[in-house]
């Protein structure tokens, strides 16, 4: 392993050909949304939030193309694919509502939404490693009730984030995560993010990060789904200074309301390979995943950002 620079700076997640955030993404919509679900019947929320989800399909056009773009190599068909974009927008909203309803709920909310937990032998035999577990995930499911899951199993848990269109919401999401125990990292202007990373894994605590977005100047190119694309190459970076076990996790939607958390075996990380090639190891585990949840893969700026 490399010795650890502490001057290193973890790069700040960045998709050159992201679209702007939409205007309800602020602390206000998000507290109004919890109330409404905590004080009305979650049947006729969850119902409206999967009716706000068919408004999305229908009226956020670049959002809705660049969903069908990069579900293309997965489902050939045009009809096929249009029909799992729309899924996708309902069940985006359906997290949502979830989400909310968790963060006002607490840890028994979670645990009555979450009705079945795999591999988490995986996690234990990371962590009996004793060099930190580096969860990764992707835009796929609801990976932010992963987080307060964990969490709420007694887990020590920290999440990697980037730095949020305002301070108002970033204020907001630590204070949800504090209530569940959860530590954020925020990269972006923090230069000392690399630093509480690295201090995390050492005292072999989890560390949860996105991985399937590249981040300024980490972003390395694999083959997923025949494609080329970009993956952050961040947590073969961080391998490379902990030894930390890299661990695929995803919390997925089974029907309305009920939910799986799965953690995978660790990613066999090697020293004599490129960060490239560590990443590509990331990218294939990741594809047989995605593939079985393609309505779940929340990623709703194009991903195909160049072909070999």
């Amino acid at each position: 392993m490399h010795p650890i620079a502490p001057q290193t700076d973890l790069p700040v997640e960045v998709n050159e050909l992201a679209l702007p955030r939409n205007a309800w993404y602020s602390p206000v919509w998000f507290e109004v949304a919890s109330r409404l679900i905590q004080g009305m019947p979650r049947c006729v929320t969850r119902s409206f939030s999967a009716g706000v989800g068919r408004l999305g399909y229908a009226f956020c056009h670049s959002r809705r193309r660049a969903v069908l773009q990069n579900l293309e190599p997965l489902i050939p068909d045009p009809a096929q694919r249009d029909l799992a974009c729309r899924h996708c927008f309902r069940n985006f909203l359906r997290m949502l509502h979830d989400f909310c309803d968790c963060a006002a709920g607490g840890t028994p909310r979670v645990n009555a939404l979450m009705v079945e937990r795999r591999g988490f032998e995986a996690l234990a035999a990371a962590r009996a490693r004793g060099c930190g577990t580096l969860l990764i995930t992707g835009h796929l499911g609801a990976w932010e009730l992963g987080g307060m899951l964990l969490a709420g199993d007694g887990f020590p848990m920290n999440i990697v984030t980037l730095e949020e269109p305002t301070e108002k919401l970033n204020r907001w999401r630590q204070q949800f995560r504090n209530k569940f125990g959860i530590k954020t990292i925020t990269v972006g202007s923090d230069k000392f993010a690399f630093v509480e990373i690295i201090q995390a894994l050492k005292k072999n605590e989890l560390v949860a990060m996105l991985v399937d977005r590249p981040y300024l100047r980490s972003g390395v190119p694999v083959r997923f789904f025949g494609r080329q694309t970009l993956f952050s190459a961040a947590a073969a970076t961080i391998w490379q200074h902990t030894g930390a076990a890299i661990v695929p996790a995803f919390v997925l939607e089974l029907s309305p309301g009920r939910y799986g958390c799965y953690a995978y075996p660790a990613v066999e990380m090697r020293g004599q390979t490129t960060l490239q090639e560590n990443t590509q190891e990331i990218a294939t585990v990741f594809q047989g995943i995605f593939r079985r949840y393609p309505e779940q893969w929340f990623n709703f700026v194009p991903v195909w950002q160049f072909q070999a």
